[in-house]
């Protein structure tokens, strides 16, 4: 430990010490597929004198391998043939999709109109909000100088009523002859009406 000195430390290398490569899935070469072919040609030799059965068996293993060898090759690091999900792939097009000039100037434009017009419609309304609060506060004015003239009419029919009531009781004392022919003719021209 003491021998390690501060500069020692500096100097030491920056790459990882494990190397990926080790862990990485080896690819079958031309090399695994001879040996595999030349395996299936010695087993033919020396099934030769098997039936038809034997030749069905090494169709279907040399098939088997053929689809081994292409699946295994979809899992490789690094030499995908035909993958599953490329995701940067998807996340690229996605992107450009959505970032295409031509529908997002269109997206832009039509965004735009319709911002316009809601502005339009907002402004709109915030005037007819206004117009109607003045209108109802003038309506409100009106209301309560028409409630006041109201209850000054109804207090001054009031009174008007209390003085002819008294002004019959006068008449009907002072001058009972006349007052009982006005009231007949007032009857009378009631029924006339009616009829």
């Amino acid at each position: 430990m003491s021998d390690i000195s501060s500069s020692d430390l500096g100097s030491r290398s920056r790459t990882a010490s494990i190397d990926s490569q080790m862990f990485a899935i080896p690819d079958d070469t031309e090399e695994s597929r001879w040996q595999l072919s030349e395996s299936s040609s010695s087993g033919r030799e020396d099934e030769d004198s098997s039936s038809e059965e034997g030749d069905e068996q090494t169709s279907e293993m040399l098939e088997l391998d053929r689809v081994g060898q292409e699946t295994s090759h979809t899992f490789t690091m690094g030499q995908l043939e035909t993958p599953l999900f490329d995701i940067s792939k998807y996340i690229f097009q996605s992107l450009s999709q959505a970032l295409n000039t031509a529908d997002f100037s269109q997206a832009i434009a039509v965004q735009t109109r319709t911002s316009g017009l809601i502005n339009s419609k907002s402004r709109e309304l915030q005037k007819l909000v206004s117009t109607l609060q003045e209108k109802l506060e003038h309506f409100e004015v009106r209301f309560a100088q028409g409630a006041r003239t109201s209850n000054r009419i109804s207090k001054n029919l009031g009174q008007c009523a209390t003085q002819i009531e008294k002004i019959n009781r006068v008449f009907q004392r002072e001058y009972p002859i006349e007052f009982n022919q006005v009231r007949e003719e007032v009857l009378e021209r009631k029924g006339s009406s009616i009829h």
